[in-house]
C-alpha cells in the first residue's frame, strides 16, 4: 500500500454524520448499509487532559470518519463498568487486558446539554444497530510468547481455571488471548482472535462467527510495533488466500508534528488508518474496525510506556 495512501488529508467534520441508510424495504434498494462505499476510515482516540496530568485512566473515545469525505461515520465510548470506581480499578489495572464494550453511535443527538458526547443509542438492546464487545484478556506484546499468557493471567489474580461465578470479577481473565467480537443488529458477526505469532510477534485472524471460515488474517513480520522514531506501524491484511488487500496504520501522531505530536503519543491518543479490501462487505468492515480497536488496547494502551507509544 503507498504511503500516500496513509496520509490524511481531511479531518473529521464532527456536525456532519453520515446519513443512516433506512431499513425499509425498498428504501435504497433495500440493502444500502452505513460502511457501503466507504473505501478508507480514520480512527482517532481523543486525548484525555484529565487522563494526561494524573494516574486516572478514564474510558476510551473514538472519532471514526471517513477519510476521503470527512464525513463523521462513528463515535465510539466504552461503556462504564459497574459503578464508577469499579471501572477505575480495571482500567488502571489491567490496562489494553481489560473488558470494553463499545457502541458505535452514528449521530449526535444529545441525552443531556451537559455531556454532548452521549448520544441516543436505544435499539437492539441499548447496544445499537453496530457494537464491539472487547473480553478481559491477556494481548501478547513483541518479546512475549504464548506460554506467557497462563503466568501473566495468574499473576493478576486468577488462573482463569475457576468458573467465573467463584469469582469476585475484578480479577477474572478469560482463557486464550486477546479477543474482539462485533455485532450487527444485536447479532455476532465476527470474533477477531490473536494468537502467538512467535516472540510476540502481530498476529490475529478475523473469523466469520456464520460461517467460521477464517475471512483475514492480519500477521506484521517485523517484531516493532513501536513508533518511537516518529514512523507509521503499518499491519498488513491478508485475505483467505494470502493475498495483501488492504491495511491498519498507526499514523504517527495523527499527523500532527513537533511538540504536539510527542504530546499526543505520550498520551495514548493513537490515531489508525484502514484502508479496506475493495471486496469487504458492510459487516468485514466492521470486524475490521473492531481489529484496530483490538490493536490499539494491545500494544499501545500502556500508559507510561513508551516502547509501546
Amino acid at each position: 500500500m503507498p504511503s500516500s495512501e496513509m496520509v490524511i488529508t481531511i479531518q473529521p467534520n464532527s456536525q456532519k454524520f453520515k446519513a443512516q441508510a433506512s431499513d425499509a424495504e425498498g428504501t435504497n434498494n433495500g440493502n444500502a448499509e452505513h460502511l457501503d462505499g466507504v473505501r478508507r476510515v480514520v480512527i482517532q482516540q481523543r486525548l484525555s487532559l484529565i487522563e494526561a496530568f494524573t494516574d486516572f485512566d478514564r474510558r476510551n473515545k473514538y472519532d471514526m470518519w471517513d477519510a476521503d469525505t470527512g464525513e463523521t461515520l462513528f463515535f465510539g465510548q466504552e461503556n462504564e463498568i459497574g459503578d464508577g470506581c469499579q471501572g477505575y480499578c480495571v482500567r488502571n489495572c489491567f490496562a489494553g487486558h481489560r473488558e470494553a464494550e463499545i457502541p458505535l453511535q452514528m449521530s449526535n443527538v444529545a441525552t443531556h446539554a451537559a455531556y454532548p458526547d452521549q448520544t441516543i443509542n436505544t435499539e437492539y438492546g441499548g447496544k445499537g444497530k453496530y457494537h464491539l464487545s472487547k473480553a478481559r484478556a491477556v494481548g501478547l506484546t513483541p518479546c512475549q510468547c504464548g506460554c506467557c499468557a497462563p503466568c501473566m493471567t495468574a499473576c493478576f489474580g486468577c488462573c482463569g481455571l475457576c468458573s467465573r461465578e467463584a469469582c469476585c470479577g475484578l480479577c477474572w481473565m478469560e482463557k486464550g488471548l486477546a479477543h474482539l467480537s462485533t455485532y450487527f443488529k444485536g447479532s455476532e458477526t465476527h470474533k477477531i482472535q490473536q494468537r502467538d505469532g512467535g516472540c510476540g510477534k502481530a498476529s490475529f485472524f478475523i473469523t466469520d462467527e456464520v460461517s467460521k471460515r477464517v475471512v483475514f488474517e492480519i500477521v506484521k513480520e517485523e517484531f516493532c510495533t513501536s513508533a518511537i522514531c516518529c514512523n507509521d506501524v503499518p499491519y498488513p491484511i491478508f485475505d483467505a488466500n494470502g493475498q495483501e488487500v488492504g491495511s491498519i496504520t498507526k499514523y504517527w501522531a495523527g499527523g500532527k508534528t513537533g511538540c504536539s505530536a510527542c504530546w499526543q503519543e505520550a498520551n495514548n491518543a493513537s490515531t489508525h488508518v484502514i484502508a479496506f479490501p475493495a471486496t469487504a462487505s458492510n459487516t468485514e468492515k466492521l470486524a475490521i474496525i473492531g481489529q484496530a480497536i483490538l490493536i490499539d488496547y494491545t500494544y499501545y494502551q500502556r500508559k507510561d510506556d513508551n516502547n509501546n507509544n
